[in-house]
């Protein structure tokens, strides 16, 4: 099979370039010939095809501003259905692949093929949510597709059984290891990696070896997570709120949070089923991906309290609180 070093480069850049310059396909053709098909290959290929949604207008949002960001240590909290996980894994294999997810540009992200884990909560959901979405929506189903080229011929997938061994080699060198927080700890000790992808929120301990295994390569971590309770943790919020979220300043971390509802792949009758399915205290975390307290009962309804959030009126800019003669409060402008 092709290597990703000699072979895709050339074909992810010409490829760039005819995308942004459509009326070129004959001159290609004719140029390129040889090339031309693996370019319309990789150009048809789901990861190619897919765009992140978001503003893009100042510093964006969504999945567009989470991808543009290059942080070290960086967190999607958004809503159930909101199109996490997707966007996150695409990084990976992008990053993988060498090609950037959003600009679809020959990436010089790393200098050498990386090695990184995706870690997720049980070998259930690593099988059913992240093996099978890497195929379904990034490499695309069909292993004659252009991507298969770079995956290693040692590597098979089933939908009963994922990935053979929960790993994906790429042809150049670069791998991806699906592991599960129900492994023991001390399956997450001893390994230099460039990259860990925690999907879902795992346990304080699981994330502090993870994290160890980025100290020599000054790698990155992501984490993608919708911020549920975790009744065994015995807390309303899940740990990373105190432990991250609160020192994300001071510990350089960067979050971004987005909505359910701006996914516009999700039909605007799934999104009303789905609010209508969850319980009240439930909604600020399952559709806006906010850290809140679930399960918990609270002084007043979360009702209430997101109807005073939405009440809350900016204070008039440039003034400051003064009294007249008579002791009472006025505005004065600054």
């Amino acid at each position: 099979m092709a290597k990703v070093t000699s072979e895709l480069e050339p074909i992810a850049k010409l490829a760039y370039e005819l995308a942004h310059k459509p009326h070129l396909h004959d001159v290609f053709e004719s140029t390129h010939p040889k090339a031309y098909k693996d370019i319309i290959g990789l150009l048809n290929s789901p990861f190619y095809r897919w765009q992140p949604f978001g503003d893009r207008e100042g510093s964006g949002s969504a999945q567009f501003a989470f991808l543009m960001d290059n942080s070290r240590n960086k967190w999607a909290t958004a809503g159930n259905r909101a199109g996490k996980t997707v966007a996150g894994l695409m990084e990976d294999v992008g990053d993988c692949l060498q090609i950037d997810p959003v600009t679809k540009h020959w990436s010089n992200k790393y200098d050498h093929p990386p090695h990184m884990w995706v870690v997720s909560d049980t070998e259930e959901t690593s099988i059913n949510v992240i093996e099978r979405t890497i195929v379904e929506q990034v490499l695309g189903t069909d292993e004659s597709g252009f991507l298969w080229n770079f995956i290693d011929d040692k590597c098979q997938y089933t939908d009963k059984n994922g990935w053979s061994d929960h790993q994906i080699r790429f042809t150049n060198g670069s791998w991806i290891q699906v592991k599960f927080s129900t492994q023991k700890r001390n399956t997450f000790q001893g390994v230099r990696l460039d990259k860990v992808h925690h999907d879902e929120v795992q346990p304080r301990d699981v994330y502090g070896e993870c994290v160890a295994r980025l100290a020599d390569t000054n790698g990155y971590f992501m984490g993608t997570m919708t911020p549920i309770y975790d009744e065994k943790a015995g807390k309303g919020i899940p740990w990373i709120y105190e432990d991250l979220y609160l020192v994300r300043d001071s510990k350089e971390i960067s979050f971004h949070q987005w909505s359910m509802l701006e996914n516009p792949h999700i039909p605007q009758a799934s999104k009303d089923r789905l609010l209508s399915q969850w319980d009240e205290d439930e909604v600020d975390a399952r559709v806006y991906g906010m850290f809140v307290p679930i399960g918990v009962k609270l002084a007043f309804p979360t009702k209430l309290i997101r109807t005073f959030k939405q009440d809350i009126v900016d204070p008039e800019e440039k003034s400051q609180l003064m009294y007249d003669e008579e002791g009472n409060i006025i505005l004065e402008a600054a």
